[in-house]
């Protein structure tokens, strides 16, 4: 397989936001929006809405498996043509310490792209407080070419 760290990526994060409001829930009603997508990962903001809390302030870990899923999808398609058809294979989720804030980043990076599968890692952040909230490792199932 061809080293594709500096190829261009698939897709800008202009057209997977597009791209991601045919998932209403996704794109339209989280709001979670990419705003770097290069060949060999990709970088995802949500907007934390009350809504999106437990008690106490913590934001729910299903928020926070979604933003690392979108910023792993987001990874693909730019890495893989017709990433837009490749599934979440399985997630693996450490959080290091309570994610309470305004703003979560997700940041993704492609581990390892083999021809039916695709292994990825992920950070997530609170804006402006520095270290992982969470750490994630998963991967997907690639698309017939």
């Amino acid at each position: 397989m061809p080293d594709s760290t500096s190829a261009a990526p698939h897709i800008t994060p202009e057209g997977f936001n597009r791209a991601i409001t045919s998932y209403p829930w996704l794109g339209t009603w989280m709001g979670v929006k990419a705003t770097e997508i290069t060949a060999r990962g990709a970088k995802v903001k949500l907007d934390i809405r009350p809504e999106f809390l437990r008690h106490g302030g913590t934001v729910s870990g299903p928020i926070v498996m979604a933003v690392a899923d979108v910023a792993m999808y987001a990874a693909i398609m730019g890495a893989v043509a017709h990433g837009e058809r490749a599934v979440t294979s399985d997630m693996t989720m450490h959080f290091m310490r309570k994610p309470q804030g305004a703003v979560l980043t997700a940041e993704a990076h492609i581990l390892r792209r083999g021809k039916r599968s695709i292994v990825l890692a992920v950070d997530v952040f609170v804006d402006g407080q520095g270290d992982s909230v969470c750490h994630v490792v998963g991967s997907y199932a690639l698309p017939a070419a």
